[in-house]
């Protein structure tokens, strides 16, 4: 589809932020020796387009759990004013996903309405890179079944600490099992909720000797189920997205094949939709400089 200038210009502001905090996360990566890579989306620009895709309007990077757990322990120290670090449990209660974030605060992405306010008082509501976690697979298959299993279960319990609860996107039994579940989540404070499953990604660590196999541990629910090569995530190769050097997982074609198939096809014209703006109130005022944009 064609969008008209005001969606054009929000696009190019939106990408431009995402490559702001690109760097701001490669600068402290860099500092402490960690590996990051351009992930979904972003991956996908960077590979088939050599820029962003034109309609993309989030950003997605990728951390092996290693580096993910010392980039935690230094982000809120290591990040330049103006960015914040953000995890999962700190939404005021509220529950959105299990994906950490860092977050550009001069910077809006949509109508701070009742239900960005709910997140957390509108934390959400600035560019912001989601950061997903490479976790080890047990060669223990009946193992890691049994964690993705843990893992569901709890990712039920917190639907229940949504804004809004749409079960119409659930079919058969599965509306029913989410329905229970989100019912018996709010029992737990989300912080319990969030600690299982982060205590739960973890219960495989170290034991992929074998056959050396990983998975995103708080990837969106449909796709957690899926089993990646850890050589895949070994280290970075460099990506040109506007003329500028990104990394990327050095398997990104088997990764980016694994979770979308033929990737390099864009998808229809119809399917090509804003997901995460409002074109109308999209704002950039951050400067790398420490100046403010006019």
């Amino acid at each position: 589809m064609e969008f008209d200038k005001t969606t054009q210009d929000a696009l190019k502001l939106i990408h431009e932020g995402n490559h702001i905090i690109f760097r701001e996360v490669g600068r402290v990566c860099e500092k402490y020796h960690l590996n990051y890579f351009l992930d979904s989306g972003n991956l996908i620009g960077a590979v088939r387009e050599k820029s962003d895709i034109p309609w993309d309007d989030d950003a997605d990077i990728a951390m092996t759990r290693k580096d993910f757990e010392v980039f935690r322990k230094v982000a809120r120290t290591e990040l330049k004013d103006g960015f914040v670090y953000v995890e999962p449990d700190e939404l005021n209660g509220a529950f959105y996903d299990f994906v950490p974030r860092v977050v550009m605060l001069d910077s809006t992405m949509r109508e701070n309405n009742a239900e960005q306010k709910y997140y957390g008082n509108g934390i959400h509501n600035h560019m912001r890179t989601d950061i997903f976690i490479v976790d080890d697979v047990s060669d223990n298959m009946l193992k890691h079944k049994f964690c993705h299993a843990l893992l569901i279960l709890v990712y039920g319990m917190c639907m229940g600490r949504r804004y809004k609860l749409d079960l119409s996107e659930y079919k058969g039994a599965s509306k029913a099992v989410v329905a229970i579940l989100s019912v018996i989540g709010r029992i737990f404070p989300v912080k319990t909720l969030v600690h299982w499953y982060d205590a739960i990604s973890k219960m495989e660590r170290g034991q992929n000797k074998k056959h050396k196999r990983c998975y995103y541990s708080n990837c969106l629910f449909p796709d957690l189920g899926k089993i990646y090569q850890a050589k895949w995530f070994d280290h970075a190769v460099d990506l040109e997205v506007d003329g500028e050097k990104f990394p990327g997982p050095c398997g990104y074609h088997e990764a980016l094949t694994m979770l979308y198939g033929d990737y390099m096809t864009p998808p229809p014209p119809g399917d090509r939709e804003l997901v995460h703006c409002d074109p109308k109130f999209v704002t950039l005022s951050y400067s790398e400089k420490g100046e403010k944009n006019s």
